[in-house]
């Protein structure tokens, strides 16, 4: 039986979010992709504390996939180390899983 996960990647801005859910949709890694509105972000970088602000994305997708759609989403992210982290999703509507797992790629 699949699993499945929301990642999350905070971006700089509506663009990068945009290019992101594109090509990760495109190439079937993902099903859906939700952009939020900006928030304000607070972190430590290069010892100094830093307040932007950023671009929540959430890529509903397969567990399998994970690490292709960090693949994907470095060479297109404008950070050094951007934040791409998943959720597993515990729970979860069957017709909305039977639509995720059709939506998706088989994983390799």
């Amino acid at each position: 039986m699949a699993r499945f996960i929301d990642i999350w990647i905070n971006c700089p801005d509506r663009e990068t979010a945009d290019k992101i859910a594109e090509e990760v949709i495109g190439a079937r890694l993902a099903a859906c992709a939700n952009i939020f509105a900006p928030i304000g972000s607070h972190y430590h970088w290069k010892g100094a504390v830093e307040r932007e602000e950023e671009v929540p994305l959430v890529l509903k997708t397969r567990t399998e996939h994970f690490d292709a759609v960090c693949e994907t989403v470095r060479p297109l992210h404008p950070y050094d180390v951007p934040s791409i982290v998943a959720v597993e999703i515990s729970h979860i509507d069957q017709a909305y899983a039977d639509w995720l797992r059709k939506e998706t790629r088989e994983p390799a």
